[in-house]
């Protein structure tokens, strides 16, 4: 599971209570780490495209710009 954190134009993140835009960024949290190593490290590059979902239901669609912490040791 990949949870996001929908951020400003200024790159702070926008309150919970606060409608998202129709088009901005987010930063994207892996929310089990032995995930973060066994998938998501293969399967996460620059450009890949997907969406995110309420369930089986897809809200948006996403495509990565820019990778920060994927390969760390420690998170």
């Amino acid at each position: 599971m990949i949870w996001p954190f929908f951020e400003n134009n200024e790159g702070e993140f926008i309150n919970e209570e606060i409608k998202v835009p129709n088009e901005g960024t987010a930063r994207m949290f892996i929310l089990v780490p032995e995930s973060r190593v066994n998938k998501h490290q293969q399967l996460i590059k620059v450009g890949v495209k997907g969406y995110f979902m309420e369930g089986s239901r897809k809200v948006a669609e996403a495509e990565v710009i820019k990778i920060v912490d994927l390969y760390a040791d420690k998170i």
